[in-house]
């Protein structure tokens, strides 16, 4: 895989990885194909005090057990792996070494935050715990954007079939987003390959 280098004389050094090429331009289209037949829903978040639909669509497939509980009002409960999903996972820890346990995908976009969940065990991003988040996108190409908590941020595009690895420690020092645009696109699907404790919640 070809790491793609943004700015090399003035971007910050960053706890992730580019890799624009990850899956072929078939390979892509056929894992996009199959993403439109997930189970995909809106689920209901609940925000000062009020409950509304979550801004985007999501689903999850991972195993049994590892449900996963964000924003303190948002519970998913995983399905079953789907062949492609599984392959996909076999893969992407064969390139990075890390090893995941569920995969979330959504679409559309999302705000500021980090992946700091209590299922993702004691302090997920401590480099010692070895968490890691991998994240491929299909479909349309968005911005992604990432920051030092309280510095600035630096942009990538996320490509059609690329792959985006978040490396341990990312979280406790570092925010991401997939802002909102204006203009007319495509659907974007993010599939997030993520660690779990396998504890329920």
């Amino acid at each position: 895989m070809q790491q793609l280098t943004l700015f090399p004389e003035s971007a910050p050094t960053l706890p992730v990885n580019y890799y624009p090429d990850f899956l072929t331009k078939q390979e892509a289209n056929e894992l996009y194909q199959h993403c439109q037949e997930l189970q995909w829903q809106q689920n209901q978040i609940r925000m000062l005090g009020k409950t509304m639909p979550v801004p985007r669509l999501e689903c999850i497939y991972g195993d049994e057990g590892c449900d996963y509980l964000y924003s303190k009002s948002v519970l998913l409960k995983p399905l079953p792996w789907t062949s492609s999903l599984a392959q996909l996972q076999d893969r992407i820890t064969a390139a990075t070494g890390y090893s995941f346990r569920i995969v979330i995908g959504n679409q559309d976009s999302i705000g500021w935050h980090n992946d700091s969940e209590a299922s993702m065990g004691f302090n997920p991003a401590m480099p010692a715990a070895g968490y890691a988040y991998a994240s491929v996108s299909l479909g349309s190409c968005r911005k992604f954007q990432i920051k030092p908590i309280g510095g600035k941020p630096t942009d990538f595009w996320l490509e059609h079939g690329s792959l985006l690895v978040m490396h341990p420690g990312c979280q406790s020092t570092h925010l991401h987003q997939v802002p909102k645009t204006n203009k007319v696109v495509s659907t974007r699907i993010n599939l997030t390959f993520r660690p779990h404790t396998g504890r329920r919640i």
